[in-house]
């Protein structure tokens, strides 16, 4: 099987359909779908269990309590199979080929790349039709210069992502339990460890804006989980500079970097979000 698809589901109700349409009408068919109910109190399961019906690529799974979409995707990929990850959102879409169009990057000519990502287009709200861009890197090794280069630069979002399975696997990369910010902590470590990369310079991911989302919300308790997960990162990052196997990134030359991520993604934004 070549792909993995993990959605954490709660409370998309309106969403859920087209969503799930979305993967329903990919260009490319080898892969099984893994939907982690978070305990939403709508009827978005339901829904979801009417669409796909008896197509046994669709297999429900469940948190134990409500935990935020981190956990969720955590059960995801501990239960996954396929060769590649992908996180979906249940309220967002993805264009027809983004599943071949990555796959088929990230197995390039020679081994799988650890990492492959798209770009991702706005949908709704002030920004519709935006595309938010990570920068375009060249399909090979991910490179220390590379991946500075990058850090500096990235935007967040996971789900532009496709990751190579057995990658997370060995690195025990999972998210963190916040359920704010878990995606800027995951997505910092995996391109910190990974050894290559693909770019498909295409925003194939729609990016659905709610007014009541986890990621629009505006509140002290975001800022205070975005604070936590920053710190986290941090200490990761600290703890990563003992291991000798991984002195080949010149950790050193990261530490403005990190401070960077630290001010970008935390600080300053989380700021915003309470005035």
């Amino acid at each position: 099987m070549k792909l993995s698809v993990i959605i954490p589901v709660y409370n998309a109700a309106s969403y859920i359909a087209d969503t799930l349409q979305s993967l329903l009408h990919q260009t490319m068919t080898d892969f099984e779908v893994l939907l982690v109910d978070d305990h939403g109190t709508d009827n978005t399961i339901e829904i979801a269990r009417q669409i796909v019906r008896e197509d046994a690529r669709f297999c429900f799974l469940q948190t134990p309590v409500n935990s935020g979409p981190g956990i969720a995707r955590n059960i995801g990929i501990d239960a996954a199979r396929g060769k590649f990850i992908a996180f979906l959102d249940s309220d967002d879409l993805w264009e027809p080929n983004f599943l071949e169009a990555l796959v088929d990057a990230a197995l390039g000519n020679d081994k799988p790349k650890d990492l492959c990502y798209c770009q991702l287009k706005y949908q709704g709200g002030s920004k519709d039709g935006q595309v938010h861009r990570n920068p375009v890197l060249e399909d090979g090794a991910f490179t220390p210069e590379k991946k500075k280069y990058f850090l500096r630069k990235f935007v967040t979002f996971s789900v532009c992502f496709l990751f190579r399975r057995e990658f997370l696997l060995a690195n025990n990369l999972r998210f963190p339990d916040n359920k704010n910010s878990e995606d800027t902590n995951f997505l910092t470590r995996c391109l910190l460890l990974a050894e290559s990369i693909a770019c498909v310079d295409t925003p194939l991911y729609i990016y659905n804006v709610r007014a009541n989302s986890l990621t629009t919300g505006r509140n002290t308790t975001r800022y205070n989980e975005r604070m936590s997960a920053v710190n986290a990162l941090m200490k990761y990052f600290k703890a990563l500079k003992q291991q000798p196997k991984y002195d080949y990134l010149k950790l050193e030359q990261y530490n403005l970097v990190m401070a960077w991520i630290w001010f970008k993604k935390g600080f300053a934004q989380a700021i915003k979000e309470i005035l």
